[in-house]
């Protein structure tokens, strides 16, 4: 059975959490704990956070033990969230706008077992 932790408007832009996100797409739980523990971009440990909620959910739903369980990152979406709009001055009396991006963050994680008996 498979976990679900969301992560809701991240102050981070979709685009640089999204590079992180692709290294630990379908990799296995202790590999991409390793990846994200090694970076050093902000959204790693943001990123880190979201996937050991995901562990825990999933070992709330399973009576099997985390040990046996070979789990993988299912599946990883980033999405834009909304967006803060500030203005900066700048010379000659004109207004530059500044975009303050944020980002949504879904990952599913699953027992190997379990999704390769789903697909048969």
């Amino acid at each position: 059975m498979e976990a679900i932790a969301k992560l809701r408007n991240l102050s981070i832009s979709a685009r640089k959490v999204s590079l992180l996100a692709t290294l630990i797409r379908g990799k296995s739980v202790a590999t991409s704990l390793a990846v994200l523990q090694s970076k050093q971009q902000r959204s790693a440990v943001q990123l880190r956070k979201l996937l050991l909620s995901a562990i825990s959910n999933w070992q709330n739903c399973n009576a099997a033990s985390l040990e046996d369980a070979h789990m993988v990152v299912k599946k990883i979406t980033v999405d834009r969230a909304g967006m803060l709009k500030r203005i900066m001055s700048a010379s000659r009396g004109v207004a530059h706008r500044i975009r303050k991006r944020s980002s949504h963050v879904v990952i599913v994680v699953d027992s190997v077992a379990t999704s390769t008996a789903a697909t048969e």
